[in-house]
């Protein structure tokens, strides 16, 4: 929350009165007039935090960045795949156990059911991938449209690195508009 405190116009009985800056607030001599403004400042998304959080559980990276509708996909699409880890569990579970319910070995499944497994969890590591890309883009999306936008209307601050021949040249400015 961004906290900008400033001074009315004044009436035209106060116009002579001498004004004072004192630690941000506007103060008039003899009458005292501050508002406080609330300006509801966009936060920055990190790319870093939206893809460790879509590692963690798909579609959470996209909900930190507000894209409600690829993260309800990839939510959806990580609920089916647990869902379909947990029938394939039991499924060669029953399948492949003895008769006494020893442990399932690999060397006694067959080519066909061991290229399903290993199949289903490749899909598994490329969902995950796909997922943190998608994330991270939309982290930057997000800063790009919204985020900086607002910056750049309201801080016009601008900074600048041109490189020439023998040199370097910095260039900074601080923009601002009069009362």
């Amino acid at each position: 929350m961004l906290t900008i405190t400033g001074a009315c116009a004044l009436p035209a009985s106060a116009s002579g009165a001498a004004l004072q800056e004192t630690a941000g607030t506007a103060a008039v001599t003899d009458t005292v007039i501050s508002d406080d403004f609330y300006l509801d400042e966009p936060e920055r998304k990190d790319p870093f935090i939206a893809g460790l959080l879509s590692w963690s559980w798909s579609g959470l990276g996209q909900f930190y960045t507000q894209s409600y509708t690829r993260g309800s996909l990839f939510l959806a699409a990580d609920i089916a795949q647990k869902g379909l880890l947990i029938y394939g569990i039991f499924y060669y579970s029953d399948k492949y156990s003895g008769e006494d319910g020893n442990i399932v070995k690999w060397k006694n499944i067959s080519n066909r059911d061991k290229g399903i497994i290993i199949g289903y969890l490749f899909s598994m590591l490329i969902m995950k991938i796909v997922c943190v890309v998608d994330a991270v883009n939309s982290a930057e999306e997000y800063n790009r449209d919204i985020y900086f936008p607002y910056w750049k209307r309201h801080n016009r601050f601008r900074f600048s690195i041109e490189n020439e021949d023998d040199r370097i040249n910095i260039s900074m400015s601080r923009s601002f508009t009069l009362l």
